[in-house]
């Protein structure tokens, strides 16, 4: 399996690393829960977009995720979830593929995340426009309902592959402890088959577990909370170190 390297960080190497979301729908709660973040000890960054009151004016946009790469040294991943898969806003397939595009090109972060389930052509071409201007892809699905059966979740990381993903990312509900535990299986067989880095996360309490055992499984990186949590079931990040660290093998 290959290592994804954003800045510093060298992500499907060692124990997990920690990614702290900022969920803020002004630039204002913007810069005061990264201000929050100085004191906590994290890898990298997700800037959820959808969240963003002003998120159909790119040039808003633009300034602010531009105020926030000048604030911190860590790796920025943008992620524009959609509503069908927990986010907050739902973007026309123009307007998401436009959105994506104006911030691959300004290069003011240094991850992408794409959902899977957009159509080939949007993924393939802000595939393309990431690593031409040196930014990694993640490729995700979302699951809110329920955990797909096994071939389902193999098709769309084999697909994230395929793509182009630099990371391969799934993130479901379980409805029971066999889903869970499911899941986790899942992960170790595929973290051997695919050459990418990949995440995975069994969302809700019934899935806590999925987001500490990381070493153990093969997924190479977990969502904390610093300020505000951006899915159900995330830790609190100073929990997360303790248990990440007691975790930890040579």
């Amino acid at each position: 399996m290959q290592v994804c390297q954003v800045r510093n960080i060298k992500i499907g190497e060692g124990r997990p690393k920690i990614c702290l979301p900022i969920v803020a729908s002004t630039d204002v709660e913007a810069m005061e829960q990264l201000e929050m973040f100085e004191s906590l000890k994290y890898d990298l960054i997700e800037i959820r977009i959808d969240f963003y009151q002003d998120i159909r004016d790119i040039k808003k946009v633009l300034s602010l995720l531009r105020d926030i790469r000048v604030s911190t040294v860590k790796p920025l991943l943008l992620t524009c979830r959609s509503q069908k898969e927990g986010g907050q806003v739902q973007l026309g397939n123009e307007e998401y593929k436009e959105l994506l595009r104006e911030i691959l090109l300004a290069r003011c972060v240094d991850m992408i995340d794409i959902e899977v389930m957009s159509s080939d052509y949007i993924i393939s071409l802000l595939t393309g426009i990431a690593h031409r201007n040196h930014v990694k892809v993640i490729m995700s699905n979302h699951d809110f309902e329920q955990t797909p059966d096994n071939d389902v979740l193999i098709e769309r990381l084999m697909k994230m592959e395929k793509m182009g993903a630099d990371i391969a990312k799934i993130a479901v509900m379980p409805q029971n402890k066999e889903d869970v535990m499911r899941l986790l299986d899942l992960t170790m067989k595929m973290h051997e088959k695919l050459t990418i880095p990949i995440v995975t996360m069994s969302m809700g309490q019934l899935g806590v577990i999925s987001r500490i055992s990381g070493e153990l499984t093969g997924s190479a990186l977990t969502f904390a909370t610093g300020a505000q949590s951006s899915a159900p079931g995330q830790i609190h990040v100073r929990d997360m170190n303790i248990i990440l660290e007691a975790l930890h093998h040579d």
